[in-house]
């Protein structure tokens, strides 16, 4: 889709001047128009496995190039899910909050989220399993240069082990499609009671393979205070119906 019809669908939406229910309808349809030019799991394997993809940041205006990498014989890929991309975009939208703030990303991947903190001002770990992590650190390396306002590190880190090497705890932890695999959760939740303290922001995306959201919230019971981050808080383009941006508090007194 063209820039054109972007800017299209903006003036339809600020411009209509129907009744109640027809500017809700044509606000709908904009929203729907607009997340449809960026979306990505809709796409073809070679956009979403085998080209690079391309983001663009606008403050700092910079253009940030991922690799990502289709199948190996282990059923192991990576690519840039759009839960990723509506995070990385709530982070720019809210730019001065991540300056000098300690990040931790337990579902690094190709490393968008995590690249776009570092290039915020954030000094961001990154994480992910073995199998992806050459990828991961080429990536971090040909989008983070040394004279960056912030850094970052590649970690190995499966989840609810060897806690300590993490390093933490830490101002930010984020994660994105990580609601997927029910017996997963439990060992994703210790990972986050023991990198976070009562201070860490926490911020979960994830986009239709949510099958496990409800082992989450269950597992999160007593632990931390889940929100959800309200779409007026989002980008205005880059949010869709189908991603959710969780929000959690610890409920620990301790530091």
């Amino acid at each position: 889709m063209s820039m054109r019809h972007l800017v299209e669908a903006r003036q339809q939406d600020e411009n209509t001047d129907a009744d109640a229910p027809q500017k809700q309808s044509s606000s709908d349809t904009s929203k729907f128009l607009r997340s449809w030019a960026w979306k990505r799991e809709h796409r073809p394997d070679k956009t979403r496995f085998h080209r690079p993809y391309i983001h663009f940041m606008t403050s700092p205006a910079v253009k940030l190039t991922l690799q990502q990498s289709k199948f190996d014989a282990e059923g192991f890929a990576s690519t840039i899910w759009d839960s990723s991309i509506v995070m990385s975009k709530y982070f720019e939208r809210w730019d001065g909050r991540w300056v000098g703030k300690k990040c931790l990303d337990l579902s690094a991947g190709c490393g968008l989220v995590g690249i776009v903190l570092a290039r915020l001002g954030a000094d961001v770990v990154l994480t992910d399993l073995l199998p992806n992590l050459p990828l991961l650190a080429d990536n971090c390396k040909a989008n983070v240069p040394e004279d960056a306002s912030g850094s970052v590190i590649v970690k190995e880190h499966r989840w609810g082990e060897r806690l300590a090497d993490l390093g933490g705890p830490f101002d930010v932890i984020v994660a994105c499609d990580v609601m997927y695999i029910e017996a997963a959760i439990p060992d994703l939740v210790k990972t986050l009671v023991a990198a976070a303290s009562s201070f860490t922001d926490i911020y979960i995306s994830h986009g239709r393979n949510r099958q496990a959201e409800h082992v989450f919230q269950n597992c999160c019971q007593g632990r931390f205070l889940v929100s959800q981050v309200s779409s007026n808080q989002l980008d205005d383009v880059y949010q869709t119906g189908d991603v959710d941006v969780l929000q959690l508090q610890s409920m620990s007194k301790g530091v």
